[in-house]
């Protein structure tokens, strides 16, 4: 704009000039507005961007069907609250409660509570009729709407969330029994058939046929307890805590493991142990064979393998440590080896670790990886030493 003002008194100028007789002023104020008007046409500086077109009624008309769309794929039943009347705003709401827009008779109790539940604060509700009554959770937000305030709420089908929190749980006890069965009954399984084919030779050595046979009786009815227990409750039991001897206690899990992995080296360490642990038998048997079986099955195939198991007495506690010479646990894992299900085996389940740190939690207890290194991995439990009241 000020450009122009200047051309244009630079032209007023050159006129006034021009009829005067003084050509010169005139000619001066014509070469003055032509450079102007080229400054103007070379300026490259940026504009500023024009402002958007106005939405056309096609543009806003599209932009409510897609948010209708959106709003259609929650599961969850929305509604919202103007004025005191119901209206249901997604597809999930029509369908509960029958409607297309306005609720002409809304549940009992639901545009109560969607006018006292505050926003950030849920209550819960009964919808439905004759025997097809459900249990719903109100969660409620306030939105500002032209120019006067609607109350949303969003209605979560509680029954349907017990349901499939009922139905994880299920399947999850039912991976763990089938995991722990299996590993337990293999080194059974192994052990008898050493015990069977000892009896075929022509002077079978008795004594170690008997110490095998009754190590296989103890693990299966320590196996048997340990079902029923899961079976009869349908989750891990409270340790029933007893004075255990540790040298026939770690005399099973090495006849144990020595038997279902020979070629492994696996060594004990009792020099600072207690003579007594006072714990679940077939719950720590079951937490430690855990911890054994995975240095096991990590040191599959390689040279020198070994898996040592150290117990020692400290004050007030027995601490477990359990070491091997794999290759070490990969750093981006380390955080989650303990998380239910959690696993880099093709064919593992991911709760072996985790059930066994709930029963060193279950004796008041715990169980962690001290450190993970190629040639040296090392786990760490401890249980109290001392009844606890």
């Amino acid at each position: 704009m000020l450009r122009a003002l200047i051309v244009a008194a630079t032209g007023a100028v050159g006129a006034v000039a021009a009829m005067r007789g003084l050509y010169a002023t005139a000619l001066l104020a014509a070469l003055i507005a032509v450079w102007i008007a080229a400054l103007d046409l070379i300026d490259t500086r940026p504009r500023p961007p024009l402002p958007p077109p106005l939405a056309t009624v096609s543009d806003r008309d599209e932009e409510r069907r897609r948010l209708n769309a959106y709003l259609d794929l929650s599961p969850a039943p929305l509604v919202a609250l103007d004025d005191g009347r119901l209206h249901v705003v997604n597809r999930a709401a029509r369908r509960l409660l029958g409607a297309s827009d306005f609720v002409v008779e809304p549940p009992e109790g639901l545009v109560a509570a969607l006018a006292d539940t505050r926003p950030g604060r849920t209550a819960t509700i009964e919808i439905g009729h004759d025997g097809d009554v459900r249990s719903f959770a109100l969660a409620t937000g306030d939105l500002a709407l032209a120019g006067r305030m609607t109350r949303i709420g969003a209605l979560i089908d509680i029954d349907a969330e017990l349901k499939a929190a009922e139905a994880a749980a299920l399947r999850e006890l039912v991976q763990v029994l089938s995991h722990e069965i299996v590993n337990a009954l293999t080194p059974i399984a192994s052990l008898a058939e050493t015990a069977v084919a000892m009896l075929d030779d022509p002077e079978p050595a008795l004594p170690r046929v008997r110490d095998a046979i009754e190590t296989v009786a103890r693990r299966a009815a320590s196996l048997h307890r340990f079902g029923e227990s899961y079976r009869a409750l349908a989750k891990l039991p409270a340790p029933s805590v007893e004075r255990i001897s540790l040298a026939g206690f770690v005399s099973d899990l090495a006849a144990l493991f020595t038997t279902r992995w020979p070629t492994i080296t696996f060594t004990t360490d009792l020099l600072d142990a207690p003579a007594y642990l006072l714990a679940d038998p077939d719950q720590l048997t079951a937490a430690l064979w855990a911890v054994l079986q995975n240095a096991a099955e990590a040191l599959h195939d390689l040279p020198n393998a070994r898996v040592t198991l150290t117990i020692s007495a400290f004050v007030g506690q027995t601490q477990f440590t359990m070491t091997d010479t794999g290759p070490g646990i990969p750093a981006v894992d380390q955080a989650d080896i303990f998380r239910p299900f959690f696993t880099t085996k093709t064919e593992g389940t991911g709760v072996g670790l985790a059930l066994a740190r709930q029963i060193f939690r279950g004796h008041n207890g715990d169980l962690g990886l001290a450190h993970s290194l190629p040639g040296r991995t090392r786990f760490e439990g401890t249980i109290p030493s001392v009844l606890s009241n």
